[in-house]
């Protein structure tokens, strides 16, 4: 009798040893997963980091781009609503860049790049025609919300803001 009780003592040792070993391995598992994610969450906003400032920095530099005649007004405008589509802007800012907008909007159906060069050249001059309409009716438009960037340019510690 006092073998088997020796023998049951003996197994419920090996089993609670069993069991703390393998306790102690889910805590380190469980630390090591959380430090992974820490790492993860932390790789995440660096990089979020660097999206935005890669997205406000090409805000300004395409503004300037316009305004110094370096890059055509449409295609400035056109570049612009993409990158701003992509920034959490407060709605002053979205106002006073309605106009980026709504030349996108009717720029939409022209195409670009390789199609633009499949088009007659009938064609491209009609698209041309309806860009330069464009540009002058809106030039006073862009051209002062280009120089709200140049005198104020974006970044994130702004708050991508024009205040």
């Amino acid at each position: 009798m006092v073998w088997l009780f020796s023998a049951l003592a003996v197994l419920v040792l090996v089993l609670a040893a069993v069991a703390a070993s393998l306790w102690w391995k889910v805590l380190n598992v469980q630390r090591q997963q959380k430090l992974m994610a820490e790492q993860m969450a932390q790789e995440k906003a660096a990089n979020e980091s660097k999206r935005l400032d890669f997205l406000c920095e090409s805000v300004n530099v395409i503004a300037r781009a316009v305004l110094d005649g370096q890059c055509p007004v449409i295609e400035g405008c056109i570049r612009l609503a993409v990158l701003l589509d992509n920034l959490s802007l407060d709605c002053d800012s979205k106002h006073r860049f309605s106009v980026v907008f709504e030349i996108y909007n009717q720029t939409r159906h022209i195409p670009s790049h390789d199609n633009w060069k499949a088009l007659p050249r009938k064609q491209q001059l009609r698209y041309q025609q309806e860009m330069h309409k464009l540009e002058q009716q809106h030039q006073e438009a862009i051209r002062e919300a280009m120089e709200q960037v140049r005198a104020k340019p974006f970044s994130r510690q702004s708050g991508m803001s024009l205040h």
